[in-house]
């Protein structure tokens, strides 16, 4: 219920003045300026540009004005006093700081450009002119950058990070319908709300990288319902990070695999095909036909003193044979040789696996290349 009294205040600047001054000492005060205040100090630690970023900077600044009970000196809620000389005054004082406030957050090459008011009302309207840029146009970037914002190999983070940022720009325009009846249950801002946040989701899977992430945004879109938003993001980490870990893997089996293989190990591989050690039937030189230019012109290589191709220097026919950790994985993985299912193994296992490429011994490069000489294994003839 109002009275003459407040509807005097209302009416009359002056008397509204009076009502919000208080003290000039009082921190509560929007009057209160501190001893460590100065006009030349960048309140919101950021720098006008022009229109490229006016909106971030004005959010920016009336966060600051807010927190500094300052804000209906920018508004015009709080006017400058007619009577009282000591009220016009203090008036003055707060209002040059906001003045040095604004000025100081404006870039020094735009400053000049820039016509100096007293008044930081007028001044705070005359910057909104200048470089707000009109909604329909606005609106029309940001929603073209959301249509563009791809991963395009970034972290998942990261991606995530430039999406939120262009949700945040497109926010102010978003035209939130909200009840004005008492007592209303049909939830409409909740409801709209809720449709915002689908909308995102979309966005955010849209964008990720489909050699990554088909799979996942597949079983994802297959559901019922769409998870929230914040669950959706933990989704796609989580498979980031295995993704990472099992890559991680399978180059340090592609690289192992280079490697010649222990003589304890080669003994137990058996060809199936030639019935001859030190290789299986995948790399046998005889079944395939793919005999190696080394073999092919080397009319002068023998067999070993014993039937199986284990001479003196069954080691480095055994190397030449591909029988390499290749030979090998599968079986420590327990998954068969070709198979395209990914490492399945335990820790462990994985464990006991690097101890073993540890003591291997890489066979001398100029043995590799030269192929068996007279007396040398021969396992294919």
């Amino acid at each position: 219920m109002t009275t003459p009294e407040t509807e005097t205040a209302h009416s009359n600047p002056d008397l509204r003045n009076e009502s919000v001054r208080r003290k000039i000492n009082d921190p509560s005060s929007p009057y209160f300026l501190h001893p460590s205040d100065s006009p030349g100090v960048n309140i919101c630690g950021m720098t006008l540009r022009g229109e490229s970023n006016y909106r971030e900077w004005r959010t920016s600044m009336t966060n600051a004005f807010r927190a500094k009970r300052k804000a209906g000196f920018l508004d015009g809620t709080i006017q400058r006093p007619t009577t009282r000389a000591e009220d016009i005054e203090d008036w003055i004082s707060v209002n040059s700081m906001l003045v040095g406030w604004i000025m100081t957050s404006i870039e020094p090459s735009l400053r000049t450009n820039i016509t100096y008011m007293d008044d930081a009302c007028d001044l705070w309207k005359d910057l909104k002119e200048r470089f707000e840029v009109s909604d329909p146009i606005r609106v029309h970037e940001i929603k073209e950058a959301l249509q563009a914002c791809k991963q395009h190999g970034d972290s998942v983070t990261t991606y995530f990070g430039r999406l939120k940022g262009l949700w945040d720009d497109y926010e102010p325009y978003r035209n939130v319908p909200r009840c004005v009846c008492k007592g209303c249950t049909c939830n409409l801002e909740k409801q709209f709300l809720a449709k915002v946040e689908t909308e995102k989701s979309h966005d955010f899977l849209l964008g990720l990288d489909a050699a990554s992430f088909k799979g996942l945004r597949s079983n994802i879109l297959s559901a019922d319902e769409l998870p929230p938003l914040t669950k959706l993001y933990q989704m796609v980490i989580q498979e980031e990070r295995h993704k990472n870990l099992t890559h991680e893997r399978t180059e340090a089996m592609a690289l192992a695999a280079q490697m010649p293989l222990p003589r304890s190990i080669r003994d137990k591989l058996v060809c199936t095909f030639c019935k001859k050690k030190g290789h299986t039937v995948d790399n046998c030189f005889k079944k395939t036909g793919n005999y190696p230019e080394w073999w092919v012109n080397n009319p002068g290589r023998g067999r070993g003193r014993d039937g199986d191709g284990s001479g003196r220097r069954a080691d480095k026919a055994a190397a030449h044979a591909v029988g390499t950790v290749a030979d090998v994985i599968p079986e420590v993985q327990g998954i068969a040789p070709g198979s395209q299912h990914g490492p399945m193994i335990s820790n462990e296992q994985w464990t006991q696996f690097l101890n073993m490429l540890n003591n291997c011994k890489v066979t001398n490069t100029t043995e590799k290349l030269s192929g068996p000489t007279y007396e040398d294994a021969d396992w294919s003839g």
